[in-house]
């Protein structure tokens, strides 16, 4: 039903290997408030919806760890992450978006399934109830709010299924893949001395000075803050709220239907095109046939026919309402006449069907508390807020007087900089309060800022950096070395071109020696800087060498000797593992190809403002 819908998105479904592409992936996180005025707090928003400056500063902050530290200092490498990240919450959301317009449906039942089997809530095999609420109050979010984003992950789950239901393989091209990615290329190495080289180098300071001038901003410190804080979270404050026996008994008799799962239908069907095809199916089975064998042989229906029809355990809600109305009137064990959903013909079959549970109050008690908890802080956590933002303004010389008036701690900071925020600061308006506002120049408390559902930041700085830079007399000796290192390496990088040029015409280079030979795969490389050279080198006829310079991962100059090219081959086993590499990365191609036809048609703005802001 939903494949016809996929198919109608995109002009094109030719699936391309690709070896560059942006995974999307389904991102937790939690809306940060602002009591610093903002003309747009948002990132980004596609059609409309916003994605949350909060959403991109953690995806860039855990991105951004991973630069190494040259990278970290590149306004050009900074752009590009900013990009990739920005592309990929906006797909995220496209999809997001696109599996709404499919309508789409996860029932509860199929969320609390979800939840009750994730590892990291089991405990001997089994649902730890506790280890779910300790998961709950550390990050600050309700039950609700949880189930809303496995809802979420769940829908687009099933998106990526329809999508994958829609590919096919090519043999041929499995094979030429084969053959590249595992391809032997025996080679040699001759190595030539940068060290030597770089000894003969000089520099003057009139080098050194004008490379300093030019690359100033890489000798820059920047500026730098040391915090006290106060973490008001109604998710810590909550453990210490006493709950009675009386009051949980109470919620349950109030609220059972939360506690009520519902009933399911094990269901199976036949999808055919025309009426026609249906109606025929159906006086089959009239006359005896077997069900599944007819939906074997005739369902269009990719991802349940190789199952005989089976649609598995399905609850209310996950199929259109003319399907389940079908499905709800029929006897188990009795299929339907055939009925017309999404512009297809199903006949419908009950297998079985499981009647609605109420859980016993003893199997949810403790979440019951946990809730109970939840409600009272959410009344009571405002409260709390104005007393702390009174107390920290009669008292700005420190943040003692408001700490005790919640309960919590005064915690401390070493000195950051915008690029290393601490990640429990690390919100736009926390971090812009901290540097952009009088708060930078210390003796000040802050209001409480929100950075989430009954979670804020009270802050003040206690010693302020300025931006600085390393003096030319420092940097002296770092930039010499670093200009003989270049200087060196362009000479030697000309003899080993030359050196090239003499092996091809077949002369003999004196004092050039070729180490033993080695034997480099494409999938296996790992010095990417020399293996684009090698593989990208001429395959030499029989008998003969082709040789190139090129630079490895160290810096180094080599001279490579290409002996032999052979084809990869694998073996039985290992082409179907290279298969299912194929077909992931096929659907990842697929997948593209849909956002590129959700983005032609969406409307989306950039806050470039938010966007081109110094980290």
């Amino acid at each position: 039903m939903v494949m016809e819908k996929l198919h109608g998105a995109s002009t094109s479904w030719a699936s391309k290997f690709l070896f560059g592409f942006i995974t999307v992936t389904f991102v937790i996180s939690s809306m940060a408030g602002y009591l610093y005025t903002r003309v747009d707090n948002s990132a980004a928003k596609v059609n409309g919806e916003e994605i949350s400056q909060h959403t991109f500063q953690n995806q860039y902050n855990a991105a951004s760890r991973n630069l190494s530290p040259q990278d970290a200092d590149s306004p050009a490498q900074i752009t590009q992450l900013k990009t990739q990240i920005l592309a990929s919450l906006i797909n995220q959301e496209l999809l997001r978006q696109y599996a709404n317009d499919l309508k789409l449906g996860v029932s509860d039942d199929r969320v609390k399934q979800e939840i009750v089997t994730t590892p990291s809530f089991q405990n001997n095999g089994k649902f730890d109830n506790t280890l779910y609420q300790q998961m709950l109050q550390s990050n600050g979010i309700s039950a609700e709010t949880y189930a809303g984003y496995v809802r979420e992950a769940l829908r687009l789950e099933q998106l990526q299924n329809a999508l994958a239901a829609t590919m096919f393989s090519v043999p041929v091209q499995q094979e030429a893949l084969e053959k590249l990615f595992f391809q032997r290329r025996q080679v040699r190495f001759a190595k030539l001395s940068l060290l030597d080289e770089i000894e003969k180098q000089s520099v003057t300071d009139e080098e050194i000075q004008a490379y300093y001038e030019a690359h100033k901003a890489e000798f820059t410190f920047p500026e730098q803050v040391k915090v006290q804080y106060l973490d008001l979270s109604g998710a810590n404050m909550e453990k210490n709220m006493n709950v009675t026996d009386v009051e949980i008994a109470q919620y349950y008799q109030d609220n059972k239907a939360q506690f009520t799962t519902q009933g399911q239908q094990h269901l199976a069907h036949i999808q055919v095109k025309t009426e026609q095809q249906a109606q025929d199916l159906y006086h089959q089975l009239q006359q005896g046939a077997v069900f599944e064998a007819l939906a074997k042989n005739h369902s269009i229906d990719p991802t349940s026919s190789e199952k005989g029809g089976d649609l598995s355990w399905v609850s209310a809600g996950e199929f259109p309402a003319v399907f389940e109305e079908a499905a709800n009137a029929l006897e188990v064990g009795k299929y339907s006449q055939p009925i017309k959903v999404d512009g297809n013909y199903h006949i419908i079959l009950v297998k079985e069907r499981k009647p609605a549970k109420v859980l016993p109050l003893d199997e949810v008690k403790a979440e019951i508390a946990a809730q109970i908890r939840q409600n009272l802080m959410g009344n009571q956590f405002f409260s709390i807020e104005k007393r702390v933002a009174d107390k920290a303004f009669e008292d700005a010389s420190s943040l003692k007087a408001a700490a005790d008036e919640a309960g919590v701690k005064v915690q401390e900071t070493g000195y950051f900089s915008r690029k290393d925020v601490p990640s429990e600061l690390n919100y736009p308006n926390v971090t812009s309060a901290i540097f952009d506002s009088d708060l930078s120049q210390g003796g000040s408390n802050s209001e409480p800022m929100s950075v989430g559902e009954q979670h804020s930041l009270v802050v003040r700085v206690l010693d302020h950096k300025p931006q600085s830079t390393r003096s030319f007399e420092d940097m002296k000796g770092e930039i010499a070395a670093t200009l003989k290192h270049q200087k060196a390496e362009a000479i030697v990088l000309a003899q080993a071109d030359k050196f090239v040029q003499d092996l091809t015409a077949g002369k003999i280079v004196d004092g050039l020696n070729f180490g033993e030979a080695q034997t480099w795969v494409f999938a296996e490389t790992k010095d990417p800087v020399l293996g684009d050279v090698i593989f990208s080198m001429k395959k030499p006829a029989d008998g003969s060498v082709t040789y190139n310079a090129a630079k490895n991962a160290e810096g180094g100059v080599v001279i490579v000797a290409l002996d032999s090219v052979e084809d990869g081959k694998l073996t039985a086993s290992e082409k179907k593992q290279f298969a299912a590499q194929i077909e992931q990365t096929d659907r990842i191609s697929l997948q593209n190809s849909l956002l590129n036809a959700l983005r032609a048609k969406a409307k989306i703005e950039i806050n470039d403002t938010f966007i081109n802001q110094e980290q």
